[in-house]
């Protein structure tokens, strides 16, 4: 972290010099071994409420972890019609991750629909078989590439049984779901985007005229307010349910990996004891929070002492609530015993996830049967692992060996 000078094309000249700083929200750092520790420490370096970073055009970033809980939730001043710096309006509307209330509701209400507890019980089974046949193509080799062969793989394959699509499909889609949450540049962010609803169209298409129970059919024949939502806003509703679904759980597994590989202690504890592999799940989904939204002021706002002007734009990361010292005691360290009353690991407010559920699920069954198969394993050797940021910030390759 360095001050930039006050001249720099991205600081406003309304900007206190002393506010700002050079930090990027969306790459703390390019090693997966201090990805959060530098985040934490960050926050521990900076006197005040809130800082600009001229990074990704320009933006502020509240530094208490309770501020960033509460903006997540406050859509009466700041709107989540953006969901990436820098903003651009070619991102086009992405169902309810991209709608404030009260537009938001009826996008809101088939997704949730879709993600009752429920629709979620019923699919264990399904998501138990999955971890068990992925993790059996490789157990007997005594090594894989975690991200490619495994942590890719599931939640993809899950989402795609939820919406009723190929699975052979899987390579393309996840290719552009990652490019849509860290792609540099906004014009490939978009282009993911556009890659996405060319191949969701004609699907959509078929379930709008012969819609069955599964949610891309729920989203085809979506009733918006009393009248039958359109094909754009069909579009970008399931490119946000891909998004929301595929991602976050893949890129939260690669970090919960890499801990297990390297704490055995940790590892043999879950192992003794299988019944706190669900408290454990919560704690891991604490400890490594990857996202990072955006939020846009819709008007001019006083707020944590400074003023906000309109179209400013906000960065969240979950990390500043979840590792905030005032919120959790020692929060780097993982407890199992630790009691997690909330985190911000899925959002808050009417944005939050609707399918904080069934990651919670995946992660639980990717646990118990991991640990069942592979009890001792650790990170290849001299291993680097580079972090990519983004929207959703995210460990590339994962090589993990172990005695067969």
């Amino acid at each position: 972290m360095s001050a930039v000078a006050t001249s720099a094309g991205n600081v406003p000249g309304r900007i206190p010099e002393e506010l700002v700083v050079d930090f990027d929200v969306y790459a703390p750092s390019e090693d997966a071994a201090d990805f959060f520790e530098t985040g934490v420490a960050f926050q521990e370096q900076i006197p005040h409420r809130v800082v600009w970073s001229p990074r990704h055009n320009g933006h502020w970033i509240p530094i208490q972890g309770q501020d960033v809980f509460d903006i997540y939730a406050d859509h009466e001043r700041f709107s989540s019609r953006y969901y990436f710096i820098p903003a651009t309006d070619d991102q086009g509307q992405l169902g309810a991750l991209t709608l404030d209330p009260p537009e938001h509701q009826p996008f809101r209400t088939f997704l949730n629909k879709g993600m009752t507890p429920n629709i979620v019980a019923a699919k264990k089974t399904f998501v138990r078989q999955l971890a068990i046949d992925l993790i059996e193509e490789f157990v007997d080799r005594g090594n894989c590439e975690f991200i490619s062969e495994f942590a890719d793989i599931l939640p993809l394959t899950v989402f795609l049984d939820l919406v009723e699509l190929p699975f052979d499909d899987r390579k393309n889609l996840g290719a552009w779901v990652e490019q849509t949450t860290r792609e540099p540049e906004p014009a490939g962010r978009v282009e993911a985007m556009q890659n996405i609803a060319a191949y969701l169209k004609p699907y959509l298409d078929t379930r709008r005229l012969h819609p069955g129970a599964d949610m891309l059919s729920a989203a085809a024949t979506a009733d918006i307010n009393g009248r039958p939502i359109s094909e754009d806003e069909t579009l970008g509703a399931t490119i946000h349910m891909m998004m929301a679904g595929l991602d976050t759980v893949s890129s939260m597994l690669g970090f919960v990996m890499i801990f297990l590989a390297q704490n055995p202690e940790h590892r043999r504890t879950l192992i003794d004891n299988p019944a706190l592999i669900s408290r454990a799940a919560t704690e891991l989904g604490r400890r490594f929070p990857t996202v990072t939204m955006v939020r846009q002021a819709r008007m001019d706002i006083e707020t944590l002492g400074v003023t906000m002007d309109k179209g400013d734009m906000i960065a969240l990361p979950t990390a500043f609530y979840n590792l905030d010292p005032a919120i959790y005691e020692d929060p780097l360290s993982l407890d199992f015993s630790r009691r997690v009353k909330q985190v911000l690991t899925f959002g808050n407010g009417v944005h939050r996830c609707p399918g904080a559920a069934l990651g919670h699920t995946e992660l639980v069954i990717v646990l118990e049967e991991w640990l069942k198969r592979i009890p001792d394993f650790s990170v290849v050797p001299d291993t680097k692992l580079p972090v990519c940021g983004g929207t959703v910030a995210k460990i590339l390759e994962l090589p993990l060996t172990w005695e067969t």
